[in-house]
């Protein structure tokens, strides 16, 4: 069930309110006038906002009714016991039941790429057209054919991302300080974009600003597999469009905490995921890491504009 709450300002996005299995899900709208054409639903990851979306939101607006709702423990939605990749789905599920047109088209970044791949395969009689960005997970790396290595990594991962953990970074003083760690972290990122975005990534607590995110959330990759992933890959029976920065190298590095893995992927790595899917197009984007959109938004909101109304006919 979805409760309409408000708009932020005159013109801009509606803000709606989705329960999934008792969770509050925060869901942004824009250009609800198009419903009756088709509705893109974009999903945003890990770490990030679904206000992060909006500058390609904007554009396909223009031409479609979009959605834009906010992961469990992101936000304004509320926080859980429970990250499961398949609680994310449910939440998808949930948000597209309640303010979608008959009409659907997909969105997803990072983790919201595993999110809409992993619907679009087992709830495949409405999607139309799917955009995966920087979703198809990390390069290859030597310990996944090593069990005993594996089984070194899955430890790691249970004990710093099934716990909550208190106060893992350092507290924040104000929101000039979060500015200068985003750009620090995006130094491709619009200075004027990011601190758009900043209040919306932010939280206050009894001791002061925080990220506005569950890191018990972290859990949602645990005993992931790229076997696994490609099962969905396989059985997504929309036109698909996969977009994968060249510079992403950067993210997956830093990311996975390997001294050994320089986060790039291996020369045909990319193009044998592709590959299994039942119809899709790739597009790499030499100026962008992994965070696209950050990085190159206008080219991706026109790709996107392009892929979805062409795949449409609209």
């Amino acid at each position: 069930m979805a409760t309409p709450h408000h708009a932020d300002a005159p013109g801009q996005q509606q803000v709606h309110r989705v329960v999934s299995n008792g969770i509050g899900l925060n869901v942004l709208e824009l250009a609800p006038h198009h419903r009756s054409r088709a509705t893109v639903i974009m999903q945003h990851g890990l770490r990030d906002s679904a206000f992060a979306l909006l500058p390609i939101a904007r554009q396909l607006s223009e031409h479609f009714h979009v959605l834009l709702p906010e992961l469990r423990g992101h936000g304004r939605s509320d926080h859980s016991d429970a990250y499961g990749v398949y609680d994310f789905v449910l939440d998808f599920k949930e948000v597209a039941s309640s303010l979608s047109g008959q009409r659907i088209a997909l969105f997803g970044h990072s983790l919201g790429g595993h999110i809409v791949s992993k619907y679009a395969a087992i709830f495949p009689e409405s999607v139309e057209a799917v955009t995966i960005v920087e979703g198809l997970g990390p390069p290859h790396r030597a310990h996944e054919s090593d069990e005993a290595a594996e089984m070194q990594v899955l430890q790691f991962m249970i004990m710093n991302r099934l716990r909550h953990q208190e106060r893992r970074s350092r507290p924040i003083k104000n929101q000039t300080e979060a500015l200068e760690r985003l750009l620090r972290n995006n130094p491709r990122f619009d200075a004027e974009q990011a601190q758009e975005l900043i209040p919306h990534l932010l939280t206050q607590t009894d001791e002061g600003l925080a990220w506005a995110f569950d890191s018990r959330a972290n859990s949602v990759f645990v005993g992931a597999s790229r076997a696994n992933d490609a099962k969905f890959w396989r059985n997504i029976q929309a036109p698909t469009c996969v977009i994968s920065g060249s510079l992403s190298f950067e993210y997956w590095g830093a990311e996975m905490g390997d001294a050994n893995f320089d986060g790039r992927f291996a020369e045909n790595e990319m193009q044998q995921r592709v590959d299994l899917f039942q119809d899709c197009e790739h597009h790499w984007f030499e100026q962008s890491g992994h965070m696209v959109h950050y990085d190159e938004p206008e080219r991706l909101a026109g790709l996107c504009t392009q892929f979805y109304r062409t795949k449409l006919n609209l």
